[in-house]
């Protein structure tokens, strides 16, 4: 019989997948084990390929999924800050490796408790520093190793990997995936660690540094001859220095002060700022170039940013270890301080009755990889780590002062809108109208070399949405830390400090995530303002005035698209 030459190669082409589909069958019955592992090999080979409902393989893309995953055979070295190429690919990525997809540890385990790193005993940090001390002296071929173990952050939160079936680099800073990546990547480092001594109980400390007790360094990274010890430190914030968990430059604060503002800041980051998902979670994150999104959550922004800067040595450029991205994970303190963001991410939840949970499936199922203590490549999706006991984990509880930290204004509310209208009338304040629609503001296209005043048209809804404050557009250049903060209604710039009403919020970024000297990402700041508003009684008003106000040098080469008010469902 005569065949056409397309019928002929889609002839040959079926017979392919038919051979690839029975062997798959056959593999299966003999094992389930080989079965995934055939299967992950498959999946390396023909990235973002599966089998579909029909028994085909089929393109996920082409069916709408938008679930980011790596393409781990595709890494290649990548920008550390923008004027430092690194490379943290793992030896031989070029060579597929089969994987398994993760499953949940057994029930009948013991539950790992995770305590204070400021509460653990003698005992604990023995057999930690025991554990520390043998990961630190395998060899860099072996992924259980620390330097490997270092590298992980490097390689997601530098672009060194592209996503899955396109030429898009992959990030999990400032979107949605920032608390499902740092929980697998602990998760994997603890059980890791407790293997490494034979003790399946272990469980890793949290820096406490949102209660009073936790807010200094715990003393068990500053002892010189354990493995927690670290050089690339700044040795001028160690105990007794409070931590400052909205850090700019250091400061003259009484313990008692920088407290005071700590609590305040932690309201308003973890309570009154965070009352709609993306406010805390992040920017919605799909796959492809056209999916990236740039816009962080509250407690990514800070304390999270701000305490990588603070723990970072200020004799080097970035502030390395903790103070830039690729490095960070060098550091002991890093997973310490990444338990605590785990922890507060389960506080919020639970706070909000889990009914600000994301349901979206391609968050769920997004996917990355991570060698666990067996030294098996593991397939985990974000689904796979929305419940801590089911991962076998959980928390030592603690107080939580910072709930009753509601900030109170620092100049009566009524006062200060007739001031800010007279000194407007006056010319007195450098002035831009914005408007409410998302597609519609007047750009203000400018540098934030200077404390910049927007006077914001606020239209009110009798519907329960979320007033948001968005800054617009934000543009860095440079390698230097930047961080400004958002107030509303400011009179007076004395009293600027997260312990009064009129602070609304702040941007807090640490150069270098996904750094890449091609793309030049803009990065959009929402901060939720509905209760702020209510307490400054200007929740009705037409306008209100929002200052934006520079805190590091670094702010001059910043640029600021416009400011508007918005909403969320």
């Amino acid at each position: 019989m005569d065949f056409g030459g397309s019928k002929w190669i889609s002839t040959i082409t079926l017979a392919f997948l038919s051979v690839i589909l029975i062997t798959v069958t056959l593999w299966n019955l003999e094992s389930n084990q080989a079965q995934h592992s055939f299967v992950g090999d498959l999946t390396n080979k023909l990235e973002g390929w599966f089998l579909g409902e029909n028994g085909f393989i089929e393109d996920g893309n082409k069916r709408g999924f938008k679930a980011v995953g790596p393409n781990m055979t595709s890494c290649h070295p990548s920008y550390g800050r923008t004027d430092l190429l690194v490379n943290c690919c793992p030896p031989g990525f070029q060579t597929p490796v089969p994987f398994v997809d993760f499953q949940f540890p057994d029930p009948q385990s013991p539950l790992r408790i995770r305590r204070p790193a400021h509460a653990v005993d003698a005992d604990y940090i023995a057999r930690y520093n025991k554990a520390l001390s043998i990961m630190k002296s395998l060899p860099h071929d072996d992924p259980r190793s620390f330097s490997r173990q270092g590298n992980l952050h490097c390689l997601f939160c530098s672009g060194a990997y592209d996503q899955q079936s396109y030429n898009a680099p992959l990030s999990i800073h400032e979107t949605w995936l920032f608390f499902p990546w740092h929980r697998m990547m602990i998760y994997f480092h603890e059980r890791i660690i407790g293997s490494l001594i034979g003790d399946e109980t272990f469980a890793l400390p949290y820096w406490a540094w949102d209660i009073p007790e936790g807010m200094v360094i715990p003393d068990m990274y500053t002892n010189k001859s354990s493995s927690f010890f670290h050089t690339e430190r700044d040795v001028s914030h160690y105990p007794p220095k409070t931590a400052d968990l909205n850090y700019v430059s250091d400061t003259n604060l009484s313990r008692e002060d920088q407290l005071d503002i700590n609590l305040s800041f932690m309201y308003n980051q973890m309570v009154s700022g965070a009352r709609k998902t993306e406010l805390f979670m992040g920017c919605k994150y799909k796959a492809g170039a056209e999916g990236y999104c740039d816009g962080p959550g509250t407690i990514e922004l800070a304390p999270h940013n701000a305490l990588h800067t603070w723990v970072g040595s200020s004799l080097n450029p970035g502030r390395e270890d903790m103070g830039e991205f690729y490095s960070a994970a060098r550091d002991p303190i890093f997973y310490a301080h990444h338990s605590n963001i785990d922890r507060l991410w389960e506080v919020w939840r639970e706070a909000n009755k889990h009914e600000l949970d994301i349901t979206d499936p391609d968050w769920l199922e997004s996917f990355f990889f991570f060698y666990d203590e067996n030294l098996r490549l593991v397939r985990v999706k974000v689904a796979d780590v929305l419940d801590t006991i089911k991962l076998g984990y959980s928390y030592e509880q603690v107080h939580r002062p910072w709930l009753n930290k509601r900030p109170e204004p620092s100049f009566p509310p009524k006062l200060a809108r007739q001031m800010l209208k007279t000194k407007e009338n006056e010319n007195k304040l450098q002035m831009s109208s914005t408007h409410v629609s998302s597609s519609d503001f007047d750009p203000l296209g400018r540098a934030l070399d200077a404390s910049l005043t927007v006077k914001v048209r606020n239209h009110w809804s009798k519907k329960k949405k979320e007033k948001v404050i968005v800054v617009h557009g934000i543009e860095v250049k440079g390698d230097a830390y930047v961080k400004f903060d958002v107030y509303v209604n400011l009179i007076d710039q004395s009293k600027i400090s997260p312990k009064f009403r009129e602070f609304a919020g702040t941007f807090a970024h640490i150069p270098g995530a996904a750094a890449s000297k091609t793309t030049k990402r803009k990065i959009d700041l929402k901060l939720g303002v509905s209760e702020l508003l209510e307490d400054l009684e200007a929740d009705r008003d037409e306008n209100i005035w929002v200052t934006l106000l520079p805190r590091t040098p670094s702010c001059s080469n910043v640029t600021i698209g416009g400011v508007r008010m918005d909403y969320i469902e």
